[in-house]
């Protein structure tokens, strides 16, 4: 069926299908889920390019034969690829289930054989209705019957084990109130999924029986369910795609930390060296966290070693902008071969080194990173600056 959903509505969840799409291709398909998932827009993408009316005129115009069959057979292969979106959200729920992730996609092929047999027989009972260039609803008759059998069935196989996963999940008792929530939500999708299916079929058995049309002969409901369901499915998907996307440009909060931390940890990592750590066995680029970890730790040491060479009061470590200050001289007089300092007087309040609490801790380094930028000019560099690619 061509879609009623205007235009001007359509494209851009078309757009917004591509555009999540090839995010995905390129950012998430490591796991077997995630690459389930794209295979599931994907097959969503042609759906919905099936049911637009301009890429059937572009159909007619690329594919041989009559423009009523070739548009006719566009609208029912739409059914073939729906079907091949619900066998991947089946090949999911298996695995959700307990599969053997080992064997996901030895299943899932014979998971899309049916669908590609559901395909046909969808093909076959929508004869009549290509050749009488009418919709399935508007021709009915028994092929109409099987039709919506062969479609309805493997939809309601897959809202059944949903749902009654669902239900598992949530009599267990080891679930938060989110996910609860969460299965809530799921399990009311496929019940409506499968009172919706289950309505199809019964009631173009009733109109066959009576010879009654049903009440959307046009299937605008259909068409407007379909769209519908896709927008929130591809929405839901491109969630992980787009937090991914912000780690991978550092804008997420690590990423911002990193940023913040970076001018302050040069600094110190070039006045004391010796404290980076090996990164020999570390490949590409770390996980954002490990690398504000390792970040932490190495401004850490260059605090605990620089303060040797100054005299640093108690109250000094309250205010960061004098304690910034007591390091920056600390890295002159180092850089200047003087001596450490005697510091037998422990001071009270250690408002940075051996904080026990680490989010206090990196807290306080934003501070001082925050304060850093103004003592910048007492430093003297000496030597080459070490490389900070590792920071980045």
């Amino acid at each position: 069926m061509t879609s009623p959903i205007p235009e001007y509505l359509t494209v851009p969840v078309i757009v917004g299908i591509v555009l999540t799409l090839i995010g995905r291709w390129l950012l998430l398909r490591d796991t077997i889920i995630d690459r389930l998932i794209n295979r599931a827009i994907a097959a969503s993408l042609v759906g919905m390019l099936l049911r637009e009316s301009w890429f059937e005129h572009a159909l007619t115009w690329a594919l041989p034969g009559d423009d009523d069959i070739v548009v006719n057979l566009a609208r029912q292969l739409s059914f073939g690829a729906i079907l091949l979106i619900v066998s991947n959200l089946y090949g999911i729920a298996k695995l959700w289930d307990g599969a053997d992730p080992d064997r996901a996609f030895q299943r899932q092929r014979i998971y899309d054989l049916v669908v590609a047999t559901a395909t046909v027989i969808i093909l076959i009972a929508g004869t009549p209705a290509r050749r009488a260039n009418l919709l399935v609803d508007q021709l009915l008759g028994w092929p109409a019957v099987v039709l919506w059998i062969a479609f309805c069935l493997p939809v309601g196989i897959t809202a059944v084990l949903v749902g009654r996963i669902c239900i598992r999940e949530m009599l267990t008792g080891d679930i938060t109130r989110q996910e609860r929530a969460v299965f809530v939500v799921i399990l009311c999708t496929a019940v409506a999924l499968g009172f919706d299916v289950s309505t199809i079929v019964i009631e173009t058995i009733g109109c066959v029986l009576t010879d009654r049309p049903v009440l959307d002969p046009e299937m605008h409901r259909k068409a407007w369910s379909f769209a519908t369901s896709t927008f929130f499915a591809v929405s839901v998907s491109a969630v992980p795609l787009i937090s991914t996307l912000t780690v991978r440009l550092g804008r997420d909060r690590t990423g911002c930390y990193l940023r913040r931390l970076r001018p302050l940890w040069t600094d110190l990592t070039a006045a004391v060296p010796e404290v980076v750590l090996d990164s020999t066995a570390s490949r590409g680029q770390p996980d954002p966290a490990i690398r504000l970890h390792r970040m932490t730790m190495e401004i850490r040491d260059s605090l605990l070693h620089l303060r040797r060479y100054v005299t640093i009061d108690g109250a000094d470590y309250q205010d960061p902008q004098v304690y910034t200050r007591r390091i920056a001289e600390a890295m002159v007089a180092k850089a200047a071969g003087r001596p450490p300092v005697d510091n037998t007087a422990k001071p009270k309040h250690r408002a940075h080194p051996g904080v026990r609490d680490l989010n206090a801790e990196l807290h306080e380094l934003l501070a001082l990173a925050h304060a850093w930028p103004q003592v910048r000019g007492l430093i003297t560099t000496h030597g080459h600056r070490r490389d900070t690619s590792l920071a980045r």
